[in-house]
């Protein structure tokens, strides 16, 4: 039997090993069952190669919804949307979180502009049901879907709201373990592991409302996220869609910088775990942070979006 919280196989002969619980009939292991009750950050045993889980998603899916939040869009989640072969839709959760005075259909746009996207793009929220309807009669017109995602995408919980299951979430790297058969009435919902981010500042699940930070940043000043440093060699106007709990302030340039990189204007630069920041003009921007960890692209934002 499997663990309806993780998919771990339950055995209850080696408590160091996945799927470990005291009594075998037991629905959750104990792992699960401390993350559940007891908030614990138990990691995983388990190693999950993301390129095995995307082929045999890619083997056995008929139809796939990919999943990622909004402060995460980057090339490598694009890229790994791309990848799948099947039939699909792009799902962006955490919908409840997008400041409201953005335009979403806009932002839909703008998105599927910037990484040519093909098919259909949806926002989904579990806590204010944004689309959930619509996204539960496009699952019922399919029969069979296979949800797929990064890690910390909202994939159990969306699985949780469609169909009462009791599936693990946390904040943890690969939660779920193993492939997860879920009915929704007369249609089969597969939850399959996270796929896990190559580069990727990880411990940061965005929960509440966005709250954008806009500076007039002068060439004199550095901006200081958590431990990252950013100048610019000319006065820019920024503004930050970054995670509510991540530390921002403003410093006197005394910093040497090991990393520089041209940025166009109306750009963002996004810093893989944390969001990203909007960039109105064209500038040589002078950073502490590691390369991989940064990605700029055209703004689905700024100005020339508007």
């Amino acid at each position: 039997m499997k663990c309806i919280g993780c998919g771990a196989i339950l055995q209850n002969t080696d408590i160091t090993k996945d799927g470990y619980t005291p009594i075998i009939n037991n629905k959750l292991c104990q792992r699960c069952f401390k993350i559940k009750n007891y908030g614990e950050n138990i990691l995983s045993i388990k190693k999950i190669d993301s390129a095995t889980v995307i082929q045999k998603i890619n083997q056995k899916a008929q139809f796939i919804i990919y999943l990622t939040d909004f402060l995460s869009i980057s090339e490598e989640i694009i890229n790994t949307y791309k990848s799948f072969m099947k039939p699909k839709i792009f799902l962006i959760t955490k919908a409840d979180v997008i400041p409201k005075n953005i335009n979403k259909e806009q932002l839909k746009n703008n998105i599927k502009k910037v990484y040519n996207l093909k098919e259909d793009l949806i926002f989904i929220s579990t806590i204010n049901n944004e689309n959930i309807n619509y996204l539960r009669s496009i699952i019922e017109s399919k029969k069979e879907v296979f949800i797929a995602g990064y890690t910390n995408a909202g994939k159990s919980s969306l699985i949780n709201k469609l169909t009462g299951s009791n599936i693990t979430t946390s904040k943890n790297a690969n939660t779920t373990l193993n492939f997860m058969k879920i009915k929704m009435q007369e249609s089969i919902i597969y939850d399959t592991p996270g796929i896990v981010f190559h580069n990727f500042i990880d411990g940061y699940v965005t929960k509440k409302i966005l709250k954008p930070l806009t500076y007039q940043l002068k060439s004199k000043y550095a901006l200081k996220i958590n431990d990252f440093l950013f100048n610019f060699d000319i006065d820019n106007n920024l503004v930050l869609f970054l995670n509510n709990s991540v530390n921002v302030m403003k410093r006197k340039n005394i910093f040497s910088f090991p990393n520089t990189l041209k940025v166009k204007e109306n750009s963002d630069l996004i810093i893989k775990g944390l969001g990203f920041i909007y960039i109105k003009k064209e500038s040589i921007l002078k950073t502490n942070i590691d390369l991989n960890l940064i990605e700029i692209r055209k703004s689905i934002i700024g100005d020339h979006n508007e």
